[in-house]
């Protein structure tokens, strides 16, 4: 019991070089970065008759979704980023149908992005 106290200090001591370089990133010209990760979640009445006309719903919002996700650069650099770039782009959707109520489309999105602050 003696020896793991000095055991575990060491290996924390040795490991906190490991935990900084993770948090280190290169941004695409060689300057180091950080990265940052932003979801947009849509909750969306369905109003479709049949399921054609609710996939062309659902298409449209997913499109809106990716189109959103690129603009996530745009709002960084207008505010704490000197370069951004997108790593990463997740859209999911998904239907909830309750008895005697209109359908809804929940839609997500989640963005990853490597960026350089100012």
């Amino acid at each position: 019991m003696r020896l793991a106290a000095p055991i575990l200090a060491t290996a924390l001591i040795l490991s906190a070089p490991l935990a900084r370089a993770q948090d280190a990133t290169a941004t695409a010209d060689g300057a180091m970065g950080i990265m940052f990760n932003t979801s947009i979640s849509l909750n969306l009445p369905l109003t479709g008759t049949d399921a054609t006309a609710r996939q062309a719903e659902e298409d449209i919002h997913r499109r809106n979704l990716y189109t959103r996700s690129v603009g996530e650069c745009r709002v960084l650099l207008d505010s704490i980023a000197k370069s951004c770039v997108i790593t990463a782009v997740s859209v999911s959707t998904q239907t909830n149908s309750n008895p005697g109520q209109p359908d809804y489309l929940y839609a997500a999105s989640n963005i990853t992005m490597q960026v350089e602050l100012k």
